[in-house]
């Protein structure tokens, strides 16, 4: 037996040859099993762990005569299989991160802005996206609703999803752009939820620039869509600025379709998409080609994840909201290009961050870069990519980019990260081309 006393009289010397031999053959071929084992237990010469024989039985009954190899000898032979074994696993570890790395990047990136007037529903659209996608659990979406009663305000639960902070909650108006993340089957979507009101259009420019395609929310309730339609409503300065901002396809989400005074009425819904498709076409927008109209109920989520049954909207046969984001084409980028990366914020957190829309080209760590229009030289040596660290971006991601070799009072709001054999013409003279 193994744990038995060794036998005081040797087998022959030849027969323990092969199995030394066996042995040796054995650790070489399953480093990863003596690596779990731990060294103790393949080099040990006590009877009761050793996975091989004693040193007796292994070279004959003239061997008890002699003393042991010194332990030193045992730890030179130990040292360089442990310092394999850690190469062989870390080299490992790496080609599983770079093999999960590409499973990840066949899934397109696009960036969504929500956008429209002040109390159309943009957040509780935006939150009810995360709860069915999964990125939101019931107990939070309990706490939300019972936060939101305390305050008498039932209904803007699921907008606390997107708006976080207690300005935001408390006024029940978006403030700086919301951020978040979910996924379909075929794409990674970053949610950006602008603000609608006319106070805070700086921030909502800074969430389109950022945007491949937007999401224009419109309130189906009597009165909201014509205060938001109308001269001084910010619809009409939202689809204006995105479309200026290069966002080249836009779904109009009409929302509140389950509201006591629409009730899924399709001539309400005829009549708002009546008065947009000309304004939309005077905007520049390929109606047919690059704009999707489709009425949802962002608070209860119809016609949202899945298409709506007939018993509750019976004239809609059109696709729902997730089917629309997941088969909408946009341009396509190219990542071996120069890199093009205009920096929308900046901040200081052990380095100089910048953050942005990566353009054009790709980004990793050690790359050396140039930030344009002051010629600073810089080098990457982090990338923050949906809130974790990456060893490199694509175009069409929004990241951060730690650099080294430069200032954050030396950025400013509108610099342009870019390659250094290529970098960004600089201009002294602009022709503007403008309509009243």
């Amino acid at each position: 037996m193994e744990h038995d006393a060794p036998s005081q009289h040797a087998p022959p010397t030849a027969a323990h040859d092969d199995g030394a031999v066996d042995d040796w053959a054995r650790d070489d071929a399953e480093p990863s099993h003596r690596h779990e084992a731990g060294p103790s237990h393949v080099y040990d010469a006590g009877p009761s762990h050793s996975h091989c024989p004693e040193p007796s039985h292994r070279f004959g009954a003239d061997a008890a005569a002699h003393p042991a190899p010194p332990a030193e000898g045992v730890n030179g032979i130990q040292s360089p299989l442990q310092s394999m074994e850690l190469k062989t696993n870390a080299a490992a570890h790496e080609d599983v991160q770079m093999v999960a790395e590409e499973e990840e990047e066949k899934k397109r990136h696009l960036n969504v802005v929500f956008i429209g007037h002040v109390d159309a529903g943009k957040s509780t659209a935006g939150g009810q996206i995360l709860f069915l996608s999964g990125q939101v659990d019931d107990r939070t979406i309990q706490k939300y609703e019972k936060e939101a009663k305390d305050k008498s305000r039932e209904s803007w639960y699921m907008a606390y999803i997107m708006d976080t902070n207690e300005e935001e909650r408390l006024k029940g108006k978006t403030v700086e752009v919301g951020r978040a993340y979910f996924e379909t089957e075929n794409t990674r979507f970053t949610i950006l939820d602008a603000p609608g009101h006319k106070s805070y259009v700086p921030n909502m420019i800074s969430g389109a620039s950022q945007a491949d395609i937007g999401v224009l929310v419109i309130s189906a309730r009597k009165g909201e869509f014509e205060t938001g339609y109308e001269r001084g409503g910010q619809t009409r300065e939202h689809v204006l600025l995105a479309k200026t901002l290069g966002v080249a396809k836009l779904i109009v989400v009409i929302n509140k379709m389950d509201e006591p005074t629409v009730q899924w009425s399709k001539e309400r819904y005829d009549e708002i998409e009546g008065k947009m498709v000309p304004f939309l076409k005077s905007s520049g927008y390929n109606v047919k080609k690059d704009v999707q109209f489709l009425p949802i109920s962002g608070l209860c989520g119809a016609n949202m994840k899945t298409r709506m049954d007939k018993s509750i909207c019976s004239w809609w046969d059109g696709p729902c909201l997730f089917e629309v984001l997941d088969r909408i084409e946009v341009p396509l980028r190219d990542p071996r290009g120069p890199v093009r990366m205009p920096i929308i914020d900046k901040y200081k957190d052990m380095g100089t961050v910048v953050m942005g829309k990566l353009e054009s080209g790709t980004i990793r760590e050690g790359d050396s870069l140039l930030v344009m229009p002051n010629k600073s030289n810089v080098k990457v040596v982090g990338i923050n990519l949906d809130e974790k660290k990456v060893r490199r971006a694509g175009p069409g991601e929004n990241v951060r980019v730690k650099l080294s070799g430069i200032e954050e009072d030396d950025i400013m709001a509108g610099f342009v990260l870019s390659s250094v054999a290529n970098h960004v013409v600089l201009s002294l003279n602009l022709m503007l081309n403008c309509r009243f």
